[in-house]
């Protein structure tokens, strides 16, 4: 009997051991806590990554441009080209949207174009105020659009250029906005600070420039803007008015659909005028940039057909502005190439000493944006050193077309109205700020080289249209409604839903970080569960609802090839549960 009862308990203290080891090998203690954690926006400095075959050399005085991580936040329609008028505030054609209550668009025959006025002086602060909007039909074309707009001496000077053949046009299996650019109609004109217009004796059929050739041809004063020339044109250096545009010719050597659009194109142009009601809106009044004669000095011509490109780069350029730096005395100009209409778009910002050139390189901001476009810096807000500016655009229009999502990039960007605070660096101050801009970043937790999650490959049970897996991981805590490309939502799921990461290489891991989604109205985990490759799992608690911290558990160092997180439990209002941001930190150094 005692052999018999000692081998019932060596048999029963096995069972019980085993029955341990598989419950401890798959739940494993954790400790869990909520970290405070507050996105670092700035400052950036946007890497310059120039194509090989750029034409245009480094610039010896400006090196690169700071972004500070300070912007605006206004919520307007997109299109804005802030003159600078004498009665010390801004006016601004927009369009495509809504602005203090109004709207407007360009596409079809009752297209309409909007004009405001931006009264104050700090660029996050402005009040806008919508002054009405004006019809313009752009037949035979089927858009038109704002462009060239000068107050002077209290005369506002209101352009608009046609597009066509639609703001959405499907061409080898990929969808286009306005992939043809047409002519500039003409000036409509306001005596009255935008109350009441007198429109354009000119026609989109019979434009002010005798082009093009042909209908639907190429164009080279295409959507011109005015030079920035400061406060009433203070700074014009002959007192006339002049118009930056780009355009191409008709015998492209390097032809492409969409070549010459609302957004892009193969060469710059330059006309000038002496601004008065008699002469905006007469041909003849225009000089036009001829290129120059053996002393390399600009030759200026009244006859079109002599005009010259200011500036070349075939299938690189678009729209363009040019802006006058006073106390630096020199001349910015931002260009976009945004080929191919609806993708991320290629924004360079070059400088010279004169308006006709040379130009030199200032920066290329690859993917800026990351779809930005109507660049320009807005002359009031140049600081008396003229080395800090704010950079004024629109971006992301075109979020899900082609199943394309941008980010906002730098933090900030958006649709309508953006005004980011940059400086113009030295290339001494540009060294120096690199240098600590890189030790900064490893700083940022998620930034740093130790959150492994960014270098995984993401897998989940299912994406809301325009939502991506990979938001999850970009080392960017953001989501609906401020930027729904730094999150990931799920498609209707609630519990069950699950996000998985897989490493190539086995990995050591210790730490992981989770952000809720910031929508606190609606989506939030109550519950989850971390499964690991190496069969244990940890029970996750409720994570903070706004994503302004994230629920941290910390557990012992365990080598792992992939782990999951699956929702257990959300609150009752949750429609598509998901992540802002998942972080998994190595634990070694």
């Amino acid at each position: 009997m005692k052999k018999s009862a000692t081998k019932t308990v060596k048999v029963s203290t096995l069972l019980l051991a085993g029955l341990l080891t598989v419950v401890l090998s798959s739940t494993i203690f954790a400790d869990e806590r909520v970290v405070k954690y507050r996105a670092k926006s700035g400052p950036l400095l946007w890497p310059s990554e120039p194509p090989e075959d750029i034409p245009f050399e480094q610039s010896k005085e400006l090196a690169g441009v700071l972004f500070t991580g300070v912007h605006s936040d206004y919520r307007v329609a997109d299109t804005w080209y802030p003159c600078w008028a004498a009665d010390d505030n801004l006016y601004s054609p927009w369009t495509d949207g809504q602005t203090d209550g109004m709207r407007s668009g360009s596409g079809g025959r009752n297209a309409t174009t909007g004009q405001a006025i931006m009264i104050g002086d700090d660029p996050l602060n402005l009040k806008i105020k919508a002054l009405g909007k004006t019809k313009g039909d752009p037949h035979p074309y089927q858009g038109r659009y704002p462009c060239g707009s000068l107050v002077h001496n209290g005369v506002w000077y209101y352009s608009t250029y046609c597009l066509g053949p639609a703001g959405s046009v499907m061409h080898d299996g990929m969808r286009w906005n306005w992939p043809v650019l047409g002519p500039m109609p003409g000036f409509r004109i306001s005596t009255d600070y935008g109350k009441t217009w007198t429109d354009t004796p000119h026609t989109p059929a019979k434009p002010l420039f005798p082009e093009p050739a042909e209908f639907m041809g190429p164009v080279k004063i295409g959507s011109p803007k005015f030079v920035d020339f400061g406060k009433n044109m203070e700074h014009s250096p002959d007192g006339k008015a002049y118009l930056v545009g780009y355009g191409a010719e008709e015998n492209d050597p390097k032809p492409r659909y969409a070549n010459l659009s609302w957004i892009s194109g193969d060469q710059i142009y330059l006309t000038r005028v002496t601004p008065s009601i008699e002469n905006i809106n007469d041909e003849s009044k225009y000089e036009y940039f001829a290129g120059y004669d053996e002393k390399g000095e600009p030759i200026w011509s009244y006859d079109f057909k002599k005009i010259k490109p200011l500036l070349e780069w075939n299938n690189n350029m678009g729209c363009v502005t040019i802006t006058y730096n006073a106390p630096l005395k020199k001349y910015l100009m931002c260009v976009t190439d945004g080929w191919p209409t609806v993708a991320k778009m290629n924004s360079y910002i070059l400088e010279s000493d004169k308006i006709t050139g040379p130009w030199k390189l200032v920066t290329y901001m690859k993917e800026f944006g990351e779809q930005g476009y109507f660049l320009n810096f807005p002359s009031k807000f140049i600081s008396k050193d003229g080395l800090t500016l704010w950079l004024c655009y629109s971006g992301n229009f075109s979020q899900g077309w082609n199943n394309i999502r941008f980010k906002a990039i730098p933090p900030g960007s958006r649709y309508g109205l953006v005004l980011q605070q940059v400086k113009l660096l030295d290339p001494k101050m540009h060294r120096e700020y690199k240098k600590k801009l890189q030790a900064q970043k490893q700083h940022d937790p998620l930034k740093s080289k130790n959150n492994i999650a960014r270098k995984a490959k993401v897998t989940v049970s299912s994406t809301y249209k325009g939502y991506t897996a990979e938001a999850a991981i970009d080392g960017v805590v953001g989501g609906y409604p401020e930027d729904i490309s730094a999150e990931w939502a799920s498609d209707g799921e609630k519990t069950s839903a699950m996000l998985r990461l897989n490493w190539d290489n086995p990995q050591i891991v210790n730490r992981v970080w989770l952000f809720d989604r910031p929508n606190t109205h609606a989506d939030q985990v109550t519950a989850g569960m971390l499964i690991f490759s190496d069969g244990s799992t940890i029970t996750v608690g409720e994570l903070p609802d706004d994503a302004s911290a994230a629920k941290e558990i910390t557990f012992l160092p365990k080598e792992v090839t992939w782990l999951k997180f699956v929702v257990t439990a959300v609150k009752p209002e949750t429609q598509n549960i998901g992540l802002a941001e998942i972080a998994v930190f190595s634990a070694e150094d």
